[in-house]
């Protein structure tokens, strides 16, 4: 797998001033099983609990596992599994190898799978048996299994199908006789994130990368190893991966899975695991706070409620306030993991009006379509550029060259101004994605999918404001003459074709035509305009 490579001066530079270092995030996590072995690493709903030690024994079994199926440096595995302890076990067993770890959410349709699959070239993959509604063993049964041959399949757990390698056989072998020399500047995660592209783009990181990013959002937030983070966000996702199991492990901190979110468990278990903070899209903030006034509860160990994806709505903020909840904001992406954030410092009231002040010596721009740096409260492309930064997509130098510039600068797609005192508020986005509770749908992909409906003419798709979601998906489709749709009929489509639940729009408007300019260019903006206008009609 050809992988980008880091910037020869800038790795030169990193190094030089002790951003970039030698040690890897296995070596990390090594340094705090030998610091405390006997202190919980990680614990989930189940009620399972791992110990460092345990962590340790465990993923070394793993990795042996992987070692002898052929797993070795520099392979992807992919890894579909829900916020289980499993999981955190899983991740480090790849990391041990040198293996490069492929988180993908457990939201992923057949079509999703299947792609990433392929774009990895993935060695190994791991699946639950079943997961919520999910038999993953029926899933991976529809794909196609030339896709399938010869990569390590494991299921964690069983389902209608026997599919691959089980859980004990992962969980019980042998443990890795010898560990490979790692290199802090090899890549680690390959994370999927959607864009304005068809399909997924496949974001590159190293152990420096990495570390760089968790130790300066560490710093800022003032976390050390007695922190207990609390992860309901997928840890298939940046977030959970990188600030839920990544920054605990190296930090020697504990961590508290949940894997089915609901407002009153998700109180529950912060309160029972006395967690100390959190991070993850507003839709867990509004039922968290829900959850906290309708049963009069506190979380008084929760210093922290970190929330991204989206601006928090002023409204909600407020009312997590009024039930003890301190709320920061924080902005990033994969490519640049979160660079900004509320501070601990900071006035309560710049969570819902700024998107925080940059962390680590991260440097950021404001930037106007010419390329000219902006004055403070002019609106511009957020541009940023540290040793956080990722290297690139995987197989992708054309989208990586449009993303992030020689000079290093990865240009967000996200509109945004400066505050005089150095906080960033992000305003709009120029790349066409919505965040649908803090999961990115790529429009592009949605709709090139249901061009192929016979019943469709022309199809755009658009954001729709939403109370808890951030945003739904809407779809405005132009018909063949003679023909209609209805919203179940489109999403039984795209549901057969394998897309993901989440992807799929859940409102669906039914024109004669779409204003367009005198290109023939379609003019979204009138699209929306017009949609926030319109009473909701495809709902039954």
């Amino acid at each position: 797998m050809g992988f980008p490579l880091p910037n020869p001066e800038r790795a030169a530079a990193y190094r030089a001033s002790g951003q970039w270092r030698d040690d890897t995030l296995p070596d990390l996590i090594a340094a705090s099983v030998r610091a405390a072995p006997d202190k919980v690493a990680v614990r989930d709903a189940s009620g399972t609990s791992l110990t460092y030690a345990d962590l340790d024994a465990r993923s070394q079994r793993v990795a042996g596992f992987l070692a002898a199926s052929g797993v070795g440096r520099g392979d992807v595995v992919t890894v579909c599994l829900p916020n289980w302890c499993e999981t955190v076990v899983v991740f480090v067993a790849v990391m041990r190898l040198g293996a490069v770890v492929n988180p993908i959410p457990v939201t992923y349709g057949r079509a999703e799978l299947s792609f990433v699959l392929a774009k990895c070239d993935s060695r190994a993959l791991f699946v639950p048996g079943r997961f919520r509604s999910t038999d993953f063993t029926a899933l991976l049964a529809a794909v196609d299994p030339a896709l399938l041959a010869g990569r390590t399949i494991v299921r964690m757990g069983e389902g209608e199908a026997t599919i691959g390698h089980s859980r004990a056989e992962a969980l019980t072998h042998s443990p890795l006789a010898a560990p490979p020399a790692l290199d802090a500047d090899d890549p680690v995660a390959v994370l999927f994130t959607s864009g304005t592209e068809s399909r997924a783009k496949g974001a590159v990181h190293t152990h420096n990368t990495i570390r760089f990013g968790e130790q300066a959002l560490a710093d800022a937030l003032r976390l050390d190893a007695r922190d207990v983070a609390f992860m309901a966000s997928p840890i298939s996702h940046t977030t959970g991966f990188m600030h839920g199991v990544v920054m605990t492990l190296m930090l020697g901190g504990s961590l508290s899975l949940l894997d089915v979110f609901e407002g009153h468990a998700a109180m529950r278990q912060l309160a029972e695991h006395r967690c100390t903070w959190t991070m993850g899209a507003t839709p867990f903030l509004v039922d968290i706070v829900a959850a906290l006034e309708k049963t009069g509860s506190s979380l008084p160990n929760l210093r922290y409620f970190l929330c991204g994806g989206a601006p928090v709505p002023v409204p909600a903020a407020q009312r997590a306030v009024a039930a003890g909840v301190r709320v920061m904001s924080v902005y990033g992406s994969t490519e640049s993991p979160p660079h900004t954030v509320v501070h601990p410092q900071d006035p309560a009231d710049k969570a819902w009006t700024t998107d925080g002040r940059p962390v680590g010596n991260i440097e950021v721009r404001i930037v106007s379509p010419d390329g000219r740096d902006l004055a403070d409260g002019e609106v511009g492309e957020e541009w940023s550029r540290g040793p956080n930064t990722f290297l690139g997509y995987l197989g992708e130098p054309e989208l990586t060259a449009r993303d992030l510039d020689p000079d290093g600068w990865y240009h967000s797609g996200d509109l945004a101004r400066r505050e005089s005192d150095g906080s960033l508020r992000v305003v709009g986005r120029i790349k066409d994605i919505i965040v649908r509770g803090g999961q990115n749908i790529s429009v592009r992909e949605v709709e090139d999918y249901l061009c192929a409906h016979p019943a469709v003419r022309q199809v755009v798709v658009v954001g729709m404001p939403h109370e808890r979601l951030g945003e739904i998906g809407c779809a405005v489709v132009v018909p063949h003459p003679g023909r209609s749709l209805t919203l179940p009929e489109l999403t039984d489509f795209l549901a057969a074709k394998g897309v993901a639940r989440f992807k799929l729009p859940e409102r669906l408007e039914v024109w004669p035509s779409l204003p367009s300019n005198a290109s023939g260019k379609i003019q979204k903006f009138l699209i929306r305009k017009a949609l926030a206008e319109t009473p909701d009609r495809s709902q039954p």
